[in-house]
C-alpha cells in the first residue's frame, strides 16, 4: 500500500507500454520489506522541466529515464556522477535533499551481462555499434574505458551524435573509436572486420517487433549479435542472426543488472538480482502463453 510514508520512484520516457522496470522493481521492494513504489511517467518533452521540477518537489527517492530523454535530462540535473559526466548520459537519478544526481548504469549493466553470459575479454572484440543516442553512448563509452579493441559507430538518422561520440571517446577515454558515414553499401567492410555487433538503436521494439536496422545479407555466423531492447525478447534482428548461425544475447541481462545497479543507489541496499530475474522470466513466460492463445 502507498501511503504518505512511502518513497517513490519513477521512470520518464516517451514510449513506456513496453517497459517491464515496474513490476520488476516493486516486487524487489516487496521482497525486501522497503517501503517504495516505483510507476511509469509517459511525458512530452515540452512538459519534461516541468514533470521533474515536480518531482524535484514530492516524496521521490530518485527516478530513471529512458528513450528519448537520456541526453537532455542532463540540463536539469544539479550534479553528475563522474561515469555518468563522461559517458554524457544519465539513465538513474538520485534525489537527496531536493538535489538531483545523475548515474549511468546502463554500460556496466550491459558489461556485467555480457560477461555473465559469455566471459568474453572485451580487449579482443571490434564492436560494430547501431545508433549514438543515450544507450549507445553509455555502452561504448564502457567498452572503451574496459579497454575493446575497435568501436564502430553507426548513427541512424544524423552523423553529428556519432562523431560527438566518437570525439568524447577518443579524447576522454581511450583512441579506439570510428565513425561510420555513409549508407549501408558501405557496412560490409565494416562488418568484416567486427566480432560483435550491438543494436543499440531501439529499432525491434514493441509494439514493432518485425522492424530490424540491419540486413540479414550482412550478417556472418562468426558474429556474436547483442540487442539492447528486451522486449521483445528476441527481436528480428536476432532473429535473422540465429537463422544464419550467430551466437545472440538480448538486452534483458542487462536490464536487470542496470536495474540492480539504480536501486542499490536510491535505496542503499543491494539490487535483489535473483528476485528481479524470477520477475523477468515470469513476465516472459506470461507473455508466452498469451501469444499462444491467439
Amino acid at each position: 500500500m502507498v501511503t504518505s510514508e512511502t518513497q517513490l520512484v519513477t521512470l520518464l520516457g516517451n514510449p513506456l507500454k513496453q517497459t517491464f522496470s515496474p513490476q520488476m522493481h516493486n516486487e524487489a521492494f516487496e521482497k525486501l520489506e522497503l517501503d517504495y513504489f516505483y510507476y511509469p511517467i509517459e511525458v512530452e518533452s515540452c512538459k519534461l522541466p516541468a514533470v521533474v521540477e515536480g518531482i524535484r518537489n514530492m516524496r521521490f527517492a530518485g527516478f530513471n529515464v529512458t528513450k528519448p530523454y537520456k541526453l537532455e535530462i542532463i540540463k536539469y540535473l544539479d550534479e553528475l556522477d563522474d561515469l555518468a559526466r563522461t559517458i554524457g548520459s544519465v539513465n538513474t537519478v538520485v534525489i537527496r535533499d531536493g538535489k538531483l544526481k545523475g548515474y549511468n548504469t546502463d554500460g556496466e549493466g550491459f558489461v556485467r551481462a555480457l560477461f555473465a553470459k559469455t566471459g568474453m575479454d572485451i580487449s579482443k572484440q571490434t564492436f560494430l555499434v547501431l545508433g549514438a543516442g543515450g544507450a549507445s553512448r553509455a555502452v561504448c563509452s564502457t567498452l572503451a574505458f574496459k579497454g575493446a579493441r575497435k568501436i564502430y559507430v553507426v548513427g541512424r538518422n544524423s552523423s553529428t551524435k556519432g562523431a560527438s561520440l566518437v570525439k568524447d571517446i577518443n579524447s576522454q577515454i581511450k583512441a579506439c573509436a570510428e565513425l561510420v558515414e555513409g549508407d549501408e553499401t558501405s557496412f560490409p567492410q565494416y562488418v568484416k572486420n567486427s566480432t560483435v555487433i550491438v543494436n543499440a538503436t531501439g529499432v525491434g521494439m514493441a509494439p514493432f517487433p518485425d522492424e530490424t536496422p540491419f540486413k540479414k545479407e550482412l550478417l556472418r555466423k562468426e558474429l556474436f549479435l547483442i540487442d539492447c531492447c528486451y522486449n521483445p525478447a528476441k527481436t528480428r534482428f536476432l532473429m535473422d542472426g540465429e537463422a544464419v548461425g550467430c551466437e545472440c544475447m538480448s538486452g534483458l541481462g542487462m536490464l536487470i543488472q542496470q536495474g540492480a545497479m539504480a536501486f542499490s543507489l536510491w535505496t542503499g541496499v543491494p539490487g535483489p538480482v535473483d528476485t528481479m530475474t524470477e520477475t523477468i522470466r515470469r513476465i516472459l513466460g506470461q507473455q508466452a502463453r498469451s501469444q499462444q492463445a491467439r
